[in-house]
């Protein structure tokens, strides 16, 4: 999405995707913000922004960031009421596709889990018990950098909840620790816009 400016600023910084996902969809529900831009940024961090009025803002970076320091580590976060026309230019360059032209689906959401390792050997153990554990489809799969791996699954919202603490478990029995771990029951339409850049078919040669 091009963004211009015209509206208030809102941005959260955290360390790994998972953090990153979860305090978008907290953002986009509790103000009337638009979701403008995404960045894995590198060396872990993964950037979000949105637009909106001031005070719809102000409240969505409060609760997105309270979200993401749930389950993870905020690395920043801030508002920037009138950014000038330059800095929208920067903001476009990692804006995510807008779908203005797509008509809303009707078809609700199905409920997501996350599991974020550090390291390969990790996170491929933490997929195979969450698929083997529970009825639930692998839609992503994601190197954040410096050894950080995310993989995303979808279901209904047991079936999510059975995989993700069946991952962690599997995580763990390998003297290891899962880095961020969350099951969203309802995640928000526009996720799709972020989680569709992660989805296998499209990394897969």
């Amino acid at each position: 999405m091009r963004y211009y400016g015209e509206e208030a600023l809102g941005l959260i910084e955290t360390l790994g995707m998972v953090p990153a996902i979860y305090g978008t969809d907290i953002m986009l529900k509790t103000a009337d913000v638009k979701l403008v831009s995404y960045e894995n940024i590198g060396s872990t961090l993964v950037a979000v922004m949105v637009k909106g009025d001031v005070a719809a803002v102000q409240a969505s970076v409060a609760s997105g960031s309270a979200a993401a320091e749930e389950i993870g580590k905020l690395t920043a976060k801030n508002v920037m009421p009138r950014p000038i026309r330059g800095v929208g230019d920067i903001v476009s360059v990692h804006g995510v596709e807008a779908d203005e032209n797509d008509a809303p689906s009707a078809e609700k959401p199905r409920a997501m889990g996350m599991i974020e390792t550090f390291g390969i050997v990790f996170v491929l153990e933490a997929a195979d018990a969450m698929m083997k554990t529970a009825d639930v489809e692998l839609i992503g799969y994601e190197n954040v950098a410096s050894g950080y791996i995310s993989v995303l699954v979808q279901g209904d919202v047991a079936a999510c909840k059975a995989a993700v603490e069946a991952g962690v478990k599997a995580v763990e029995a390998m003297g290891a620790e899962v880095y961020s771990s969350v099951v969203i029951p309802t995640p928000h339409p526009d996720l799709e816009k972020i989680t569709k850049i992660y989805a296998i078919e499209n990394l897969l040669p």
